[in-house]
């Protein structure tokens, strides 16, 4: 893969765990017991910055 290349697939994980953390903000309590995440959890995962890891 070419530089640009992984810079762009950097981009699109980012991306993606960004709108993965607003779908956290989301869920209602049965949904995230099912995933096994309390809301607490969940708000700071979602409070989290894109960047992040």
């Amino acid at each position: 893969m070419t530089t640009i290349g992984y810079l762009i697939d950097g981009l699109v994980r980012m991306h993606e765990r960004a709108r993965g953390r607003r779908l956290l903000l989301e869920m209602d309590a049965r949904l995230l017991k099912d995933i096994g995440l309390s809301q607490a959890v969940a708000e700071a995962e979602a409070a989290k910055p894109w960047w992040r890891g």
